[in-house]
């Protein structure tokens, strides 16, 4: 099994904070984020992934051929004026067979990834309860099948908040791909979050709702994100 993890973007939103470099090198504890996702794919007996890299892309190079697994780099140079729809089309060599999803600036807790690698067929890790309007959301119906996501549902209606950690399966593979082509080749839509091409399979295919209670997960986008993610770094012993 393959992982992608996307870390193109520039994290302008933590202007705030001072920080200049890729999110995903924000340090947590003794580990940086993009540590955090290498440990996982490494406990879990992953050995190879590819990232998606496009900001100071020189210096989170060097950060994540440290970790001594089998990477591959794939570059998105329009970062400044695209969405992970594109930055995942980009990656779509390494969508050959089953694969890891990851968002470069989320820390998690790392048995998520087990709880994922556990679950039949194709998943996703959401934190389940009440989720804000700007969250990336899904309703599930009565099986935890994931019938719609996006930032746009009625929070109401909502199973609660996707944390950018997923598997994605050779099963729905080509319809995924497809759906990836038409929003950035068709519809020239690269600005979207690649859970529109998600939503647009949904119907098709059975991607399950992976409820990832007791352990814990958090984006950062803000400097106050940033402050809840140290110390659930502490809380975590990172």
């Amino acid at each position: 099994m393959n992982a992608i993890i996307l870390a193109a973007g520039a994290g302008k939103r933590l202007a705030g904070s001072g920080w200049s470099k890729p999110k995903c090198l924000l340090p947590m504890g003794s580990v940086t984020l993009l540590d955090n996702i290498l440990l996982s794919l490494a406990e879990a007996g992953l050995t190879r992934a590819t990232i998606v890299v496009g900001y100071r892309q020189d210096l989170l190079r060097a950060a994540a051929e440290r970790a001594g697994l089998d990477l591959q780099f794939v570059v998105n140079d329009d970062y400044a004026d695209t969405n992970t729809i594109y930055s995942l089309h980009l990656a779509r060599e390494a969508m050959g067979e089953d694969f890891l999803y990851f968002n470069a600036d989320v820390l998690f807790d790392r048995r998520i990834v087990t709880r994922l690698l556990a679950t039949q067929g194709s998943a996703l890790a959401i934190q389940t309860g009440r989720c804000a309007q700007e969250e990336v959301k899904v309703i599930a119906d009565g099986d935890g099948r994931i019938r719609r996501i996006g930032k746009d549902l009625d929070p109401a209606l909502c199973l609660g908040e996707f944390i950018g950690v997923g598997k994605f399966c050779l099963p729905l593979m080509a319809d995924f791909q497809e759906a990836l082509r038409y929003y950035n080749d068709q519809a020239g839509q690269r600005k979207l979050f690649f859970e529109a091409a998600v939503d647009r399979i949904c119907d098709g295919h059975r991607i399950a709702a992976v409820d990832i209670a007791p352990y814990p997960a958090i984006e950062i986008d803000t400097p106050e994100d940033l402050a809840r993610a140290q110390e659930l770094a502490r809380t975590l012993g990172l």
